[in-house]
């Protein structure tokens, strides 16, 4: 599963075309990603085959978000579950490096059956194996992760753990820095079967990169 990270609904539509199986919907990605509007969103939706995962982060900046940011942030969620997305990309902590777990708890509790991901603020926990445990019981499907490095060719050695600790309750996604040059070495050294980029600032054109990424998990999995 090749998931690609976009703002804008030219990028989804030439990701699409190029191999992209998930999108990721987002506004301004130099940012690290906040929270598209409505009219997006719905043209997106529209327009799109393959499944639309919106991402939902208020603003830029760190992840300890008061209660008017997660208030704010939880309408922005069952707005984009309603206007067609099949899941939302959310996450927050508190000021120790743990999960925000009320915050997390009402937005399980607020949203119609749907994907929810755990996007990466998941890095910055303190303790991963313990927070893992948590979004299981809260229903999460995935986390979206770089090992809790910078890029996910530093983390497969952590990649792998949670992969193993998950034993299939929770997707674990690779993040971080990902190219068709790397894609393999991350795919075999975190056991995992999906990769999540933007493929925005490497040397290789965007379609061309989706396309050969695509072309390596075929390779790698043949019947997925």
């Amino acid at each position: 599963m090749l998931e690609v990270c976009v703002d804008t609904i030219q990028a989804a539509i030439l990701a699409e075309e190029s191999g992209a199986e998930r999108i990721e919907l987002c506004s301004a990605l130099e940012l690290g990603g906040v929270t598209p509007s409505g009219p997006l969103i719905s043209a997106i939706r529209r327009t799109l085959r393959v499944p639309l995962i919106v991402l939902i982060r208020v603003r830029a900046g760190d992840f300890v978000f008061d209660p008017v940011d997660c208030e704010v942030m939880l309408e922005q969620a069952q707005q984009a579950i309603a206007l067609g997305a099949n899941g939302i990309a959310i996450g927050g902590l508190t000021g120790s490096r743990t999960l925000h777990l009320d915050f997390l708890s009402s937005v399980a509790l607020a949203l119609p059956p749907c994907e929810r991901v755990m996007h990466r603020a998941f890095d910055q926990v303190a303790e991963p194996a313990v927070a893992l445990e948590t979004l299981v019981q809260l229903g999460f499907t995935r986390i979206l992760t770089s090992g809790g490095s910078d890029r996910a060719t530093e983390g497969t050695a952590k990649l792998r753990e949670l992969h193993s600790q998950a034993r299939g309750r929770i997707e674990i996604l690779p993040a971080g820095g990902i190219s068709p040059a790397n894609a393999l070495q991350i795919l075999e050294e975190s056991g995992t079967n999906q990769l999540h980029a933007s493929f925005r600032n490497g040397p290789v054109p965007f379609r061309t990169a989706i396309a050969q990424t695509r072309s390596i998990l075929r390779a790698r999995f043949p019947t997925d």
